[in-house]
């Protein structure tokens, strides 16, 4: 079985304010919940996280499926990002569209330096190689027209480890908007 997981990233522009309080905020709204362990543990494939317990399929539409192993799995959990700026994006066949929100251009992977300028804090706003309007990287097009998965940048996410929901129940989604005092981009992932 292969591993998936998905990042639920605040839309802002610079860096997210007071990013490990707010990652803190999140992680009590789970462990009030029943929904993660209080306790770290080796449960993610990144950094330690709160392992899943049962109530955390109350966050998905559908119900979870009767016989799967989630409560087996070394990788099930809540893993929390804050500090450094991340570019959160499907890892499975990543292709990179970066649509400019003037002109559409796609720029693809010419956008790669743009993006890495991004992340070592050197400028937030890459410049269209179609139109040369500048704009803040959380405004290019990243889904190729929603056919995709986007891709999101940001300081502070949460991602969720083999947690077998197909999709997230809108109430969740809208408590995630309303923990992060934005709009969210949720990036699905299949490694």
């Amino acid at each position: 079985m292969s591993d998936n997981c998905t990042h639920i990233v605040p839309v802002h522009k610079g860096d997210y304010p007071d990013d490990h309080a707010k990652v803190k905020e999140i992680v009590y709204w789970f462990q009030k919940r029943g929904m993660v362990e209080n306790a770290l543990s080796d449960c993610t494939l990144g950094e330690p996280g709160y392992r899943f317990l049962p109530e955390i399929s109350r966050i998905f539409d559908e119900e979870p499926r009767p016989d799967s192993s989630e409560h087996t799995l070394l990788t099930h959990g809540l893993e929390l990002h804050h500090g450094s700026r991340r570019v959160f994006h499907p890892m499975e066949g990543a292709d990179l569209h970066f649509a400019c929100p003037e002109c559409n251009h796609d720029m693809g992977w010419d956008a790669a330096d743009g993006i890495s300028a991004w992340y070592e804090r050197e400028d937030d706003y890459p410049q269209c190689r179609n139109c040369a309007k500048t704009f803040h990287i959380t405004e290019y097009r990243t889904d190729h027209g929603g056919k995709e998965p986007p891709w999101a940048f940001s300081n502070v996410a949460i991602t969720l480890w083999n947690a077998f929901g197909e999709a997230f129940a809108p109430w969740f989604l809208d408590e995630m908007k309303t923990l992060y005092g934005t709009d969210i981009l949720v990036v699905e992932v299949r490694i």
